[in-house]
């Protein structure tokens, strides 16, 4: 956070587009919970579970939404979005990294590069042939950029990021450390007991603003290309197969995998330790909550999940117990069924 900056609330409510309710004269010089705010430090509200804690924050103002005003007894910013408005907030007190524009002297570089002269390419970086960086481009320490790889206007590789070749991204991407971007994908075909590598021709293709957590994989395509569009987030540690295509603004949580050639439609989200079978599509504003296994196509918009939630031991053992006998019960209770409905005798031999 930045040590030395500071906002009046008034300021600050024309900033984030909040109604401002106490002194527009209060200064603001930090950002912290409800439960550990002090003085001089805004916080917010946007999550019911946290709600308890408004009454007794020691926070100079609150980002909260209209229906908790009574519960405020600081300054409050009221905000139809109090996440987006926090987000916009924060962006005051992130502390940017110091760069230094240009070329580090120990760089790798392959033939053909074209590097605008804004761009920062820091430490240890390999760069393959005819590698395109774009104005205010920044490559972290340690990554390696394969041949034939673009990289949009003010998208930054943090250190350690590996692009295999033929990876093009657009503008304002944000790829996270350990990122591995257009490896080969999981394809092979079966001789005599043998497995034989099926080799991939595509890349990978990359929209504007798209983010990336560390990690993460991104397989390029087999003969065509894996594609994510615009404002696609992704969490760390999520496994996308070759060929997959990802719609704009879907939001993809940790841990997920998604399977070679997949279809995921625009504005999903996707809850965290998901899967997504191989050749299926996922209709747009798709919501798959965490944990849960898709191995069908869901061609409609709406919430889907699978999966058990976590249960007191005790139970979760009652209830796998009782699993074993889940066939038999539906055979007793169609033998239930026909009697009733034929009015005979409840007997399993009718």
């Amino acid at each position: 956070m930045k040590r030395d900056q500071q906002i009046s609330l008034g300021a600050l409510a024309d900033l984030i587009g909040a109604r401002l309710m106490g002194d527009p004269e209060c200064v603001i010089q930090g950002i912290a919970s409800l439960e550990r705010a002090q003085s001089g430090e805004l916080s917010f509200l946007s999550n019911r579970q946290y709600r308890k804690y408004l009454p007794s924050t020691q926070a100079s103002a609150v980002i909260i939404g209209a229906e908790d005003v009574e519960l405020c007894a600081v300054h409050a910013l009221i905000s139809e979005n109090p996440r987006l408005s926090l987000a916009k907030a924060a962006k005051l007190f992130e502390s940017e990294p110091e760069l230094s524009i240009g070329v580090h002297p120990t760089v790798v570089m392959g033939k053909g590069c074209t590097i605008d002269p804004t761009a920062s390419v820091g430490p240890q970086v390999v760069l393959g042939n005819r590698v395109r960086l774009e104005a205010g481009v920044v490559i972290g320490a340690g990554c390696v950029i394969g041949d034939d790889c673009s990289l949009g206007h003010q998208t930054q590789l943090s250190p350690r990021v590996t692009l295999y070749a033929n990876v093009r991204m657009g503008k304002q991407c944000l790829i996270h450390s350990g990122a591995v971007i257009g490896s080969d994908g999981f394809g092979f075909a079966n001789h005599q007991g043998a497995w034989v590598k099926m080799p991939h021709l595509g890349g990978v293709l990359i929209g504007d603003q798209v983010e990336i957590g560390a990690n993460t994989t991104i397989d390029r395509g087999f003969l065509e290309d894996t594609v994510l569009g615009n404002n696609v987030i992704i969490d760390n540690l999520v496994q996308i197969g070759h060929n997959v295509s990802i719609g704009a603004r879907t939001a993809i949580a940790g841990c997920v995998g998604i399977a070679g050639s997949a279809i995921i439609g625009e504005s999903c989200l996707i809850g965290g330790g998901s899967s997504i079978a191989g050749h299926l599509q996922i209709a747009d504003q798709v919501h798959i909550t965490a944990t849960s296994g898709v191995n069908h196509s869901l061609t409609t918009r709406g919430v889907y999940s699978s999966g058990f939630p976590a249960k007191p031991a005790t139970q979760w053992r009652k209830n796998a117990a009782r699993l074993q006998f889940l066939d038999e019960m539906a055979r007793r209770l169609r033998v239930l069924e026909k009697a009733v409905y034929s009015d005979v005798s409840l007997t399993e031999d009718e």
